[in-house]
Parts: C-alpha cells; sequence; structure tokens
C-alpha cells in the first residue's frame, strides 16, 4: 500500500508528490475534517500541478543521467594563495 498527499481543488484531486503504481489500482481517498489555515491553494501552484506528469522522454533514467554527467566540465584554472 502507499500513501501520499494531495490537493481537492473543487474539480480534481492533485498529487503533491510522486508515485508509482500500476494503472486499474483501487484507491482509497480520505478527506480531511478542516482545511488547514494558510494552506489555500493559489493559482501558482494550480499550474504547477497543472504541469504534472506532462515530462515525456523517451530515455530511461541512467541515460538521462549518463548525459548530466557527460555534459558537465571541470576548469583547471590557476590558482594563486
Amino acid at each position: 500500500m502507499v500513501s501520499i498527499r494531495g490537493i481537492y481543488d473543487g474539480q480534481a484531486i492533485r498529487p503533491l508528490e510522486h508515485f508509482n503504481v500500476p494503472s486499474n489500482v483501487e484507491v482509497i481517498i480520505t478527506f480531511m475534517d478542516t482545511q488547514i489555515p494558510g494552506k489555500s491553494i493559489d493559482n501558482k501552484t494550480k499550474e504547477l500541478l497543472e504541469l504534472s506528469g506532462t515530462w515525456e522522454d523517451d530515455r530511461t533514467p541512467e541515460e538521462i543521467i549518463k548525459e548530466i554527467y557527460d555534459s558537465r566540465t571541470s576548469s583547471q584554472k590557476d590558482i594563486n594563495l
């Protein structure tokens, strides 16, 4: 069983954390009794949540990590103390 936090914006439940489960899995949704003061969802948060899951890439995580490391450069500057 996996538990994650999310926000209900009146239309949809948006996860606040990444999760990795197969599709067509039954879920239990629990709404908290009260709204947390100061935790209302603002427009910037809504925009960010709408982008969730939009990244598309055919590379494996290992290929992406290798590209990041390969793109790094080291500097051989002479330092005089």
